[in-house]
C-alpha cells in the first residue's frame, strides 16, 4: 500500500522506444511536476497483444518537484536518445493527470528532437521545458488516499466523470472492476479513506458518505449494484449484464442471493470460537450453491453465466476475501470439494480488470485479522443467526 506521498504511474506500451515524459497533476497542493524516463523491454513490439507493463513511483519533495523512477527491464549502458516518432502509451485507468508529454531531459537531448510546429516554452519551478500537443494519456493508479487532511474536493461537476472508491472496500471494488473492464479511461478514480474520510466528501460530494459513488452528468449516485447497471447503460464498452433468455433469469436469481451469500460468509468468518467443521456447516450451503450455479453454464465457459459479466463482478470481491480469510484465519478451504468454484477463481485471476484491483494478500489478511479480532462484522450488523445463516438458496433453473 502506498503512503500518501507516493504515487504509482502505470503505463502500457505499444512500441519499444524509450520516452522522456513530463507529468503534471493537480491532486496534491500546487501543481507537482515529474520528469522521468521510460525504458520498455527491448523485445516488445508494436504487434504484441500483451505489451510490457512497467511501474513508476514518485515522491513529492519539498520544492513540489517529483521525480519518476522507472524500473528498466534491461540494462542500459548509456542514456538512450529520444526516438523521432514517439511511442504510443495507453492508460489502464484514469485519475487526475492533466497531461503527459515529451520534455527536455537531464541527459541534454537536443531540443529540436522534441519540438513541433506548435511548440511553446513554459516555465515550472524555474525549469524550462518544451511542450507540444500531448502524445500520450496516462494515469495514476494511486496518488495517495484522501483523508481528513485533504481540505478541498476535486473540481466538482466540471465535466469529469469521477469514481470515489476505496481499494479495500469490496463494494467499491465491484465498480472499479467494471470501469476497467469497460475500458473507461476517462473516469477519474479518487480514493477515499474509509476510517478518516475528508470532511468535504459527505458535505459536498455524497451525503451518504459511503463508497462507491460516481460523479457523472451533474450528479452523484451511489450503491454498487446500481452503479454497475448505470455504467452498463450510460457508457460504452463490453456489456456486463445478459440481455435475455435463461441467462438473464439465472443472473437475476444469483444477484438476489448475493446479499445472503455475503452475510453467510461474514457470519462464518466471525465464528472465532468455533472449529473449522462447525464453521463449514454454516457456510457450506452458500458455497455449494455457487458450485451448482457454475455447473449450469460450464459448457459456455468457467464463469457464473459461462462468460464473464456482471454477476461475476458482484461476487468476486467477496469471494476474494472469503478464500483468503477462511483459509488463513479459520483454516477452512472453500474450494475443497468444489472444482467449479476453484476453476472460477483461477479464471477470475486471469481477468486483468479484476486482478489489477485486488488488494495485496498480506495487507488484506492483516486487515481481516484486525476486523475479526474486533468483531467488526457483528458490530455493523452483517452477520446472520448461525442456526440458519445460509438461508434458503434460490434454485438456478
Amino acid at each position: 500500500m502506498l503512503t500518501p506521498n507516493q504515487h504509482h504511474l502505470r503505463l502500457r506500451y505499444t512500441k519499444p522506444s524509450p520516452l522522456y515524459v513530463l507529468v503534471t497533476y493537480p491532486r496534491l497542493q500546487g501543481k507537482v511536476t515529474a520528469l522521468g524516463i521510460i525504458l520498455p523491454n527491448l523485445q516488445s513490439s508494436a504487434t504484441r497483444t500483451t505489451p510490457d507493463l512497467l511501474f513508476a513511483t514518485a515522491s513529492q519533495s519539498s520544492d513540489a518537484m517529483a521525480t519518476l523512477i522507472f524500473s528498466p527491464l534491461h540494462a542500459c549502458s548509456a542514456a538512450p536518445t529520444l526516438p523521432s516518432t514517439s511511442p504510443v502509451i495507453r492508460a489502464l485507468n484514469v485519475s487526475s493527470i492533466q497531461y503527459v508529454q515529451p520534455c527536455v531531459n537531464k541527459f541534454g537531448t537536443n531540443i529540436s528532437e522534441l519540438s513541433s510546429r506548435n511548440s511553446r516554452q513554459s516555465k515550472i519551478s524555474g525549469r524550462k521545458f518544451v511542450s507540444r500537443t500531448p502524445i500520450v494519456t496516462a494515469s495514476f493508479e494511486n496518488h495517495g488516499i484522501l483523508d481528513s487532511k485533504s481540505t478541498s474536493p476535486p473540481p466538482l461537476f466540471d465535466g469529469t466523470t469521477r469514481l470515489y472508491f476505496s481499494s479495500r472496500c469490496p463494494y467499491a471494488q465491484r465498480v472499479w472492476i467494471a470501469v476497467k473492464y469497460k475500458g473507461l479511461d476517462d473516469v477519474e478514480c479518487v480514493e477515499i479513506s474509509l476510517s478518516d474520510k475528508p470532511v468535504w466528501y459527505k458535505e459536498k460530494v455524497y451525503p451518504a458518505g459511503k463508497v462507491p459513488a460516481l460523479e457523472h452528468d451533474g450528479k452523484v449516485i451511489g450503491e454498487s449494484m446500481d452503479l454497475l447497471y448505470y455504467l452498463d447503460e450510460h457508457f460504452e464498452g463490453p456489456k456486463l449484464a445478459p440481455v435475455g433468455g435463461n441467462k438473464k433469469q439465472a443472473a437475476t436469481e444469483l444477484l438476489e442471493y448475493n446479499d445472503t451469500f455475503n452475510k453467510v460468509g461474514f457470519t462464518g468468518l466471525s465464528m472465532k470460537d468455533s472449529t473449522p467443521d462447525e464453521i463449514s456447516k454454516v457456510v457450506a450451503p452458500a458455497f455449494d450453491y455457487l458450485e451448482n450455479a457454475l455447473a449450469k453454464f460450464s459448457s459456455d465457459g468457467p464463469f457464473l453465466l459461462g462468460n464473464f459479466g456482471l454477476v461475476d463482478i458482484a461476487y468476486a470481491p467477496f469471494i476474494e476475501r472469503f478464500e483468503l480469510a477462511f483459509g488463513e484465519i479459520r483454516h477452512l478451504d472453500i474450494k475443497a470439494g468444489r472444482p467449479k468454484l476453484a476453476e472460477w477463481i483461477e479464471a477470475m485471476d486471469k481477468v486483468e480488470a479484476y486482478s489489477s484491483t485486488k488488494v495485496e494478500r498480506s495487507a488484506l489478511l492483516e486487515l481481516y485479522k484486525r476486523m475479526l479480532d474486533n468483531d467488526y462484522f457483528k458490530r455493523v450488523g452483517i452477520v446472520s443467526d448461525q442456526s440458519n445463516a445460509g438461508g434458503t438458496p434460490v434454485a438456478v433453473n
